[in-house]
């Protein structure tokens, strides 16, 4: 019985052995399964994670794409719809470097400023779908310097003396300093010009302008006065001298000039009178023309008679009116609807080519031009003239486009010094004595001092302590006085930007100075007059603007009558003067660099005005700023 009892034992523990064994079996089969579930799962996590970063980098390139297409010269004012039909389907598209079979497709849409970028990412069969707003942020255009592009003078510009007018920049050099072997800095990049109806302009004396004269009433050139460029007048425009203009001249009345030359057209609506002239342009008049001696390159075109006397015309003469040649020759041929008469013996008409409407006189050898062809018949509307361009007035109201135009007060300097004025109630009159070598105050941003007193005793204002202030829609530290007298030395502490208000009188008289050096400023307002005197320096670093924009050395002025006087030593003095209410007075055998605007300007002596040009880029308060460019902002994003 016990054999067969360890037999049967026996074969339960198989039994048992083989259940463990297929339960074993089970497990690991389970577990395999598990494992390979696990693996399927993870690489279709990776790949929808590969699908969802090519997706980004979908966004991230089609966005580096539009804003550079944005930004190409021609597409800053473009709208979304626009700059997405600039796409290619081939930059739509896009694939992973060194990963097959993972790319992109991105579907540009717009509604209204925004857009939205769908991409659509593939790893495989792994797929992501990624949706992105932006919204586009149009681009400024340059707010406008305050300071004039040269001389502007509100209701009227002398120049008197024999000075050069012209311009440089300042951040390349000194003026008239080398820039290579063969270029110094200088330029004609400069406007004098007037903008109200008032604004006469009077060129005396030997100045040259290397730039465009613009004037909202006359132009009268006296004496030998040239002019590089353009010079338009509201008014008339008289030339009696020995004057030259590079470009072309145009009145709004008469023009009238004798002797000299210019490089350009000639355009009036009234009368053009020229006598001993060489116009290498066109002459152009809504009224007579009349031509003495001299020459005209280009043609002349009239609304009324023509009359030429011992010139020669190169390129033809058109008339709505009468005809007159006394002696030489007319070239291009002559088109009159009135009369035509040669005058004398010797005045001839190139090749014969002659057409007009009216009655003939002709004294010479010329007698056919009585009949056909040259005598058209009938009526003189056969006669082919064309219509004589009427010259607009230039009403002051510049340009919106041009980042350097301006009007004479865009400030509203008089509120603005105004509300500087009202913080101004302790101000106290400055004296800096010129006793021994002098004395010396140092100003800085917060406060001021003499850093030497010798002779200045107990000046009202031995330390002054800033006073915030508004000036120009912006707050910072201003040192007020009241009057200012220097006979010593006036110094700006390095580095620093300093704003003072003065609203009595700025005098330097004697030996006195004032000194701004490299990475500083001074920004002067002022509501009485200002007189820097024949003895007095003004050293400025070269460059004219801080690295913050600024001019280093400013003057806003409200005072209204002759406020501002320039004399100064043997330095130029570098300004940068806004002063519409104001007459400025500059007579300098030095010169004056910067700019200049008032209520009227005078510029007398040797010296000359040299515009810096780099004062178009200047900051001031809430005007002059750098264009900014269109751009997309982000807004949001979401996988779909």
């Amino acid at each position: 019985m016990s054999y067969f009892k360890s037999a049967d034992q026996k074969g339960f523990t198989l039994v048992t052995v083989l259940i463990l064994s297929m339960m074993a079996g089970v497990v690991v089969l389970n577990s395999l399964k598990d494992n390979v579930v696990q693996e399927r799962l993870s690489g279709n996590f990776q790949k929808k994670i590969n699908a969802r970063l090519i997706s980004e980098k979908g966004v991230f390139n089609t966005y580096n794409l539009l804003n550079e297409k944005l930004n190409e010269p021609g597409n800053e004012n473009k709208s979304l719809e626009e700059l997405i039909n600039l796409f290619s389907n081939e930059e739509k598209k896009g694939v992973a470097r060194g990963i097959s079979n993972m790319s992109y497709e991105v579907a540009l849409n717009s509604v209204s400023n925004e857009l939205t970028l769908t991409s659509d990412g593939t790893r495989f069969k792994g797929e992501a779908q990624l949706e992105a707003k932006f919204e586009i942020i149009a681009g400024t255009s340059a707010s406008p310097s305050p300071f004039a592009k040269g001389i502007t003078g509100c209701e009227g510009v002398l120049v008197q003396g024999s000075g050069v007018i012209d311009s440089y920049d300042s951040n390349l050099s000194d003026y008239d300093e080398a820039l290579t072997a063969s270029t110094r800095n200088k330029s004609d990049n400069v406007t004098v010009r007037t903008l109200k109806d008032s604004g006469e302009i009077k060129l005396t004396g030997g100045a040259d302008i290397d730039g465009d004269v613009i004037a909202t009433n006359s132009i009268v050139f006296n004496g030998s006065a040239n002019v590089s460029g353009d010079v338009k007048s509201n008014g008339y425009l008289e030339l009696p001298g020995n004057s030259a203009i590079g470009g072309n001249a145009s009145a709004f009345k008469y023009y009238k000039q004798s002797s000299g030359s210019v490089g350009g057209n000639i355009h009036a609506n009234g009368k053009v009178t020229t006598s001993q002239t060489a116009t290498l342009g066109n002459i152009i008049s809504r009224d007579q023309v009349s031509v003495t001696g001299g020459s005209v390159q280009g043609y002349v075109l009239a609304l009324s008679d023509v009359t030429l006397k011992n010139t020669t015309i190169n390129s033809g003469v058109k008339t709505h009116a009468n005809y007159k040649q006394t002696g030489d020759i007319t070239k291009g041929g002559v088109r009159a609807k009135g009369n035509v008469t040669l005058a004398q013996w010797g005045s001839a008409i190139d090749s014969d080519d002659l057409r007009y409407g009216g009655q003939g006189s002709f004294t010479g050898e010329t007698p056919e031009f009585n009949r056909a062809p040259y005598k058209v018949n009938p009526a003189p509307t056969i006669v082919a003239v064309p219509e004589v361009e009427f010259i607009p007035i230039d009403d002051g109201i510049l340009d919106p486009n041009e980042p350097d135009d301006i009007t004479c007060d865009p400030l509203n300097i008089e509120n603005e010094v105004l509300t500087v004025d009202a913080d101004a109630a302790d101000a106290k009159d400055l004296l800096i004595s010129g006793s021994g070598t002098g004395d010396v105050y140092l100003l800085s941003q917060n406060k001021a001092e003499f850093t030497t007193n010798n002779g200045s005793g107990s000046s009202a204002s031995k330390n002054t302590t800033a006073v915030v202030s508004s000036f120009l829609n912006k707050s910072s530290y201003i040192l007020m006085y009241d009057n200012v007298e220097i006979k010593g030395h006036l110094n700006i502490k390095s580095g620093e930007n300093v704003t003072m208000y003065v609203k009595g009188n700025f005098k330097m008289s004697g030996a006195s100075s004032l000194t701004i050096p490299n990475n500083s400023s001074l920004t002067l307002i002022i509501k009485g007059a200002l007189d820097i005197g024949a003895g007095s320096q003004v050293y400025t670093p070269d460059k004219g603007l801080t690295s913050q924009g600024l001019p280093v050395f400013s003057i806003y002025s409200s005072y209204s009558g002759t406020g501002i006087n320039l004399t100064g030593g043997t330095e130029e003095i570098y300004a940068a003067i806004y002063a519409p209410l104001t007459d400025i007075k500059i007579a300098s055998a030095v010169g004056f660099k910067g700019s200049l605007l008032g209520k009227s300007v005078s510029v007398t002596g040797a010296g000359g005005v040299h515009y810096d040009e780099a004062l178009g880029q200047a900051n001031s308060g809430n005007n002059g700023g750098s264009a900014t460019k269109p751009r997309l902002v982000f807004k949001g994003w979401q996988y779909l």
